[in-house]
């Protein structure tokens, strides 16, 4: 992927479907898990992997220098067959999106449907910090669109 006429493939990566010349370059709004309970279900259309930052901008990096990467996935929610939100994929929620999809035998380019659940929170790691959020997922084939006469 380019950026700004510039080839870098740790910058951004697609796991798949479309790719930003499809989606024309759009944003779409991010569901936010703000409070315990809160669920998103969707298809998914899209998943981007991109190079994680801090709130002031600079380049998230594990120990040994590689970056830390976070998906969006790309959800159509309403059944429509387009990606109308998103979900930023870190921490605790990429164990439970992986675990939801290998127990359905599915990958992201199945377009399965995804359901996410910020379930709770753990155990801050140090005294003073945020607990972190725990997510439940479930992943199931794409529901199939009736068959239409034409289709015959």
């Amino acid at each position: 992927m380019t950026q700004q006429g510039i080839h870098n493939p740790h910058r951004e990566s697609h796991i798949a479907i479309m790719d930003t010349f499809m989606t024309q370059g759009e944003s779409l709004p991010a569901f936010r898990f703000a409070d315990i309970g809160d669920t998103i279900s969707g298809t998914i259309q899209n998943v981007t992997q991109l190079d994680d930052r801090a709130p002031d901008g600079t380049p998230k990096t594990w120990a040994n220098g590689d970056p830390v990467h976070v998906w969006v996935f790309d959800l159509d929610t309403t059944g429509t067959g387009t990606a109308d939100t998103c979900i930023w994929v870190r921490g605790n929620m990429v164990k439970a999106i992986r675990d939801a999809l290998a127990t359905a035998k599915l990958q992201p380019s199945d377009n399965p449907k995804l359901t996410v659940k910020y379930d709770g929170n753990g155990e801050p790691k140090n005294k003073g910090y945020h607990p972190p959020k725990l997510y439940k997922a479930k992943a199931e084939p794409a529901p199939r669109a009736a068959a239409q006469m034409d289709d015959f």
